[in-house]
C-alpha cells in the first residue's frame, strides 16, 4: 500500500469524523472515498490559492468596518438586521451540523442558535449554492463567528490563523466534504467551480478541515441580498445575476460596530500574499461606480441605479 493510500485510511481518525453513513449505505470503499476526496482537493489547490488571494484583495479594506468583535456584536446584528438567521434549512436542501465532531458554534454551544446566521448576502449565496445540488443536502459546519471566538479556535484550526476573518465579517460559510456521499461531494465541486467561473463566489477547498470555504464575490453582494429576500418570501430566483448585481445599496441605518482588529485575527488567507485592492467596478456599458457594501451596515436599504451613483 502506498503512503498516499495509507493516509486515506487514517484521515477519519485524525480529524475526528466517523466514516460517512451515507457512503457505507452505498457500499463505497472507505479508502476509495478518501482517495477521491484527496485527489479532488489536490486538483483544486491552484484554484484555492487563487481564491485565498482574491478573498484578501477583495475584503481586507472592510475588516475594521465589518468585523464582529464579540458575541454581543452578533446579538446586536441579529436584533437590528445586520445579520439574519438561516431560514428553514431542510426546505432549502441544507443540513446544519449541530452535534458530533466540529458542530457549528462548537466554542459557544450555549449560544449555538445565534451562530446559524450571517449577512443577508451570505445566506442568499448559501441558498443559491444549495439549490443547485440535486443529489442531496449539503452540510454547513460554520457561518458567522466573532473575533473572540476566532481566537479560541486558533488552537485547533490552522485555517483560523490568517489575515482576513471572513467568518467574523459574516461573509463566509463552510460546507462539509466528509460526512457527505461522494456523489454529492463531486456535484458540489462542479457547482462551486461553475459559480466561481461565473464570478459569483470565491471558494477554497480546505485540506485540513475537509470543507469548502465559500465567500460571495463583492460584485454579487446586492444580487445575493435579493436572493435572500426572495427566498424568505417564497419567491423563486434565477440562477444568474442580472442587472440587480450591478446596483449599489444605500445605507439608511448603521448597525455594525467599528472595532480594531487583533493582529492574530484571520481565516483562510496567508499573510504573505500580495495585495491589490480595486475600489470600483464597471457595468457592461463602461460606466464605473463604487461598490459600497452598504447592505452590510443596514437594517433597511434601498436600491440606487448605477447612473445615480456618480
Amino acid at each position: 500500500m502506498s503512503n498516499r493510500r495509507a493516509w486515506f485510511l487514517v484521515v477519519p481518525a485524525v480529524i475526528g469524523f466517523a466514516w460517512p453513513a451515507a457512503a457505507r449505505a452505498e457500499r463505497v470503499n472507505e479508502a476509495d472515498y478518501f482517495a477521491t476526496v484527496t485527489d479532488m482537493i489536490a486538483e483544486l489547490a491552484p484554484r484555492s490559492a487563487h481564491g485565498a488571494i482574491a478573498i484578501r484583495d477583495t475584503y481586507r479594506p472592510y475588516i475594521e468596518l465589518l468585523a464582529l468583535n464579540d458575541f454581543d456584536a452578533i446579538a446586536t446584528g441579529l436584533a437590528t438586521g445586520g445579520l439574519v438567521p438561516l431560514p428553514d434549512p431542510e426546505r432549502f436542501n441544507i443540513r446544519v451540523r449541530l452535534e458530533g465532531a466540529s458542530p457549528i458554534g462548537e466554542m459557544d454551544i450555549a449560544h449555538q442558535e445565534s451562530y446559524i446566521s450571517a449577512r443577508a448576502a451570505t445566506i442568499g449565496c448559501l441558498l443559491d449554492v444549495a439549490s443547485r445540488v440535486a443529489s442531496g443536502p449539503i452540510e454547513v459546519t460554520s457561518l458567522v463567528r466573532h473575533l473572540d471566538y476566532q481566537g479560541l479556535l486558533r488552537a485547533s484550526n490552522a485555517n483560523a490563523n490568517t489575515v482576513v476573518p471572513t467568518h467574523a465579517l459574516g461573509l463566509a460559510f463552510d460546507i462539509a466534504i466528509v460526512n457527505t456521499p461522494i456523489e454529492t461531494v463531486l456535484e458540489l465541486e462542479d457547482v462551486l467551480r461553475e459559480m466561481s467561473d461565473a464570478g459569483d463566489i470565491i471558494f477554497i477547498a480546505e485540506r485540513q478541515q475537509l470543507v469548502f470555504h465559500v465567500v460571495p464575490q463583492r460584485s454579487r453582494l446586492g444580487w445575493y441580498s435579493d436572493v435572500y429576500a426572495r427566498a424568505i418570501t417564497g419567491q423563486p430566483w434565477p440562477h444568474q445575476a442580472t442587472e440587480a448585481a450591478s446596483l449599489t445599496p444605500g445605507v439608511t441605518a448603521a448597525v455594525s460596530s467599528v472595532q480594531p482588529l487583533p493582529a492574530w485575527a484571520a481565516d483562510n488567507v496567508s499573510v504573505d500574499l500580495p495585495i491589490s485592492v480595486h475600489a470600483d467596478i464597471s457595468d457592461d456599458t463602461g460606466t464605473t461606480y463604487v461598490t459600497l457594501l452598504g447592505e452590510m451596515l443596514s437594517s433597511t436599504w434601498r436600491w440606487i441605479a448605477p447612473w445615480a451613483v456618480g
